[in-house]
């Protein structure tokens, strides 16, 4: 009862406030209350950041944990591409800006899915407008990324593998089209 009257209290002296103060303090006092709004809508949005933020660490690793699971599992017969792809999503999920070639080899290779020829997969994926490719110069090392087709391919190959694995025991793939 007590914070209801509360309430009422507040509720009166509010009303009664523009009787109390001059227009000039009226207007202080308005620019105090945007303020104090605009504050508190800050201080919300920021939790509610970061509160995604700890949920969205934990998703990436969860994401980061399933690649692991499918590239380090045999069972699953994975064609070049799909296993290029998945390597990119998971280096730009670990936060890799730049992916170059040399580095998604040695990833692949520490699970003995290493295809013959990365350098040719990336181009192909490049015609399949998968892949961004940035080069310096003709001896240089490729840079690249995934477009936003690749983003799109590499989830939906990570969620049918997931689904896959968690539904049936056939691990099967068709390769990318």
């Amino acid at each position: 009862m007590s914070g209801n009257n509360h309430f009422q209290n507040f509720t009166d002296s509010l009303t009664n406030v523009h009787e109390e103060l001059s227009v000039e303090q009226l207007e202080l006092y308005q620019a105090f209350i945007t303020k104090s709004l605009e504050f508190r809508k800050a201080e919300e949005a920021l939790v509610s950041a970061m509160n995604k933020e700890d949920g969205g660490d934990q998703n990436t690793s969860e994401h980061l944990r399933s690649i692991r699971v499918i590239v380090d599992n045999p069972t699953y017969r994975l064609s070049g591409s799909e296993c290029v792809l998945l390597a990119c999503l998971y280096k730009e999920l670990e936060g890799e800006e730049h992916l170059e070639t040399k580095r998604i080899n040695i990833w692949l290779h520490s699970y003995e899915r290493k295809p013959a020829n990365t350098t040719k997969i990336v181009d192909q994926l490049e015609k399949k407008a998968l892949i961004q490719i940035n080069s310096d110069g003709l001896h240089s090392h490729k840079s690249y990324r995934l477009t936003k087709d690749g983003h799109s391919n590499a989830w939906a190959l990570l969620d049918r593998l997931s689904e896959n694995s968690s539904n049936t025991g056939s691990k099967k793939l068709s390769s990318l089209g």
